[in-house]
């Protein structure tokens, strides 16, 4: 639905644009096919440019390597779902939205039914290649595609030619086309009032249009415009038809004596290059950056202060860019498995940690080069007792990985790896596993029942301290946890508190936590990390 939105801001964004390029420049010149062109143009033009998706490369130091779910909002009376208010707020957007869609659509309807009517009630008569519909109500002569509309006054008039050539000229030059479009536009982008002024300014060139082929094939100026003002008077039947007396006659006149536009104005055309420039800038790219998190503020917050997100160093040596994440990421050589392989071969359990009972996550991080290799090996968070340094020493010696690519070149790709050192207790101290532990899937961990469950088992079990609300502590508290390949949950820790009993009751409840369904990576059940921001806030 957000994207919905957008799109039709970035519409409406572009619509206005060029509607003001005609406007200021256009709107009095006499080159009446070149303006009718540039308004259709416009409109289609207006569509076209939010749909491009042009990838821009550029270095971003950033890392946001975990998952981050939607903020959860704790008040003092209940909980309440910071994605279910965005959903509502974004909800109530498209209800609005589709509302006046909805209204503006049955108009349309109505209007060619309409028309649809009168053609069934009185006829159809034959004239050359015209079809005339001989109706008795008083509207003023109009056309719509091949059909002209008289009703009896009209067909007794002397000026009955002339009538029919204008109408003809708005058939031949398929202006009811135009007016058709115009009416999927206001359907679409009711809510735009440049909408409006863009009917006004086509129907307006195509009177223009007309009068100009009249006057072309040798009719008396004066009394054309006699014609005009004796056709003044008269029913319009609605927004689809091509009117004879629309009610442009003064502007009809002035534009009737206008000397012609030279035709070095055309060159005027070409402002609209910068203006479409500038909108496929603002709009057609989008930067080749993907941040796995449902809430990238949060996230990127959350990496640089508590978990030390890096930034790379080499970068100032080296402007080639580094990803984070491309189309196809970086791959030990034979794969997932034989990674796994490698890293519970070569990882030994430092002594020290051993005797210490050391155990948890070591995240290195490393950049993999175009050629494979391996640079600028750091750790981002460690666990001491030596943990640390034999993480180092491992993915230093790893062999070299296939590389990144992005839209078929090799790249250098910024890669994080959480290596997960657990003791199993027994009385030789053994190391029994070093294992990898996820931050996106292909099919990631959920809560059982989704995340409608998750919100009702957090409502149903938090409770706001007492201490916070009388100190009046409101804030995020931003606990992480891992969804271990059996769905259970482990590795909970608070990442940043806000005091006042909050930190604690946020832990508590995600510790007890059921089991949620564990995420599946190259259809293997796998461990995943996320992390959850609660907002406690009075109200």
């Amino acid at each position: 639905m957000n994207a919905i939105i957008i799109y039709l801001i970035q519409t409406a964004i572009c619509l206005a644009s060029l509607y003001l390029i005609y406007w200021l420049f256009f709107r009095k010149d006499t080159f009446f096919t070149a303006n009718r062109f540039y308004l259709v143009g416009s409109i289609i033009l207006s569509f076209i440019l939010p749909m491009f998706e042009i990838p821009v490369f550029y270095n971003n130091t950033d890392v946001v390597y975990v998952v981050a779910l939607e903020t959860i909002t704790v008040t003092a009376a209940k909980i309440e779902s910071g994605m279910a208010q965005n959903y509502t707020l974004y909800q109530t957007a498209l209800i609005v939205y589709l509302t006046g869609a909805s209204i503006f659509l049955l108009r349309f309807v109505f209007q060619l039914l309409q028309l649809a009517f009168l053609i069934r009630k009185f006829g159809v008569t034959k004239m050359d290649d015209l079809s005339i519909i001989k109706i008795k109500s008083k509207y003023s002569p109009f056309s719509f595609f091949n059909f002209i509309f008289l009703n009896e006054e009209n067909l007794k008039d002397e000026n009955l030619k002339n009538i029919i050539d204008h109408e003809r000229i708005h058939i031949k030059q398929k202006h009811s086309l135009d007016l058709i479009i115009l009416e999927i536009l206001t359907i679409v982008q009711w809510f735009n009032p440049f909408i409006w002024l863009y009917k006004a300014s086509l129907k307006g060139i195509h009177e223009y249009l007309a009068d100009e082929g009249l006057l072309a094939g040798g009719m008396n100026k004066r009394n054309y415009q006699n014609l005009l003002l004796t056709h003044t008077v008269g029913l319009q039947i609605n927004d689809l038809a091509n009117n004879f007396n629309q009610s442009l006659i003064k502007k009809r006149f002035i534009m009737m004596t206008k000397t012609q536009t030279k035709k070095l104005a055309q060159l005027k055309f070409l402002l609209v290059l910068p203006v479409a420039s500038i909108l496929i800038i603002c709009f057609a790219f989008s930067a080749n950056k993907e941040v796995f998190s449902s809430d990238s503020s949060e996230s990127s917050a959350l990496t640089e202060t508590e978990l030390s997100s890096q930034t790379t160093k080499d970068a100032k040596k080296d402007e080639t860019p580094i990803f984070q994440v491309v189309e196809k990421m970086p791959l030990f050589p034979g794969g997932e498995k034989a990674f796994q392989k490698y890293l519970n071969a070569n990882i030994k359990y430092p002594e020290a940690a051993r005797k210490e009972g050391v155990q948890g996550r070591v995240y290195v991080t490393f950049i993999v080069e175009i050629d494979g290799s391996f640079t600028d090996i750091r750790i981002i968070r460690g666990i001491g007792g030596g943990c640390d340094e034999e993480a180092m020493r491992v993915v230093s010696e790893m062999p070299k990985w296939t590389p990144g690519t992005q839209r078929g070149q090799a790249v250098r790709v910024q890669f994080n790896l959480p290596i997960r050192f657990v003791l199993d207790g027994t009385s030789n101290q053994k190391v029994e596993s070093v294992e990898m532990t996820y931050q996106v899937v292909e099919e990631m961990p959920q809560f059982e029942g989704g995340k409608t469950a998750c919100e009702n088992y957090l409502s149903a079990n938090i409770k706001y301290p007492e201490a916070a609300r009388k100190a009046k502590i409101t804030g995020r508290v931003y606990v992480t946890f891992v969804v271990e390949k059996e769905g259970k949950i482990t590795g909970v820790r608070l990442l940043r508190g806000i005091g006042g009993g909050c930190d604690e009751e946020a832990l508590r409840v995600v510790s007890a936590m059921p089991k949620w369904i564990p995420g599946k990576h190259n259809g293997e059940f796998v461990p995943v990390q996320y992390n959850l921001p609660i907002l406690f806030n009075l109200k």
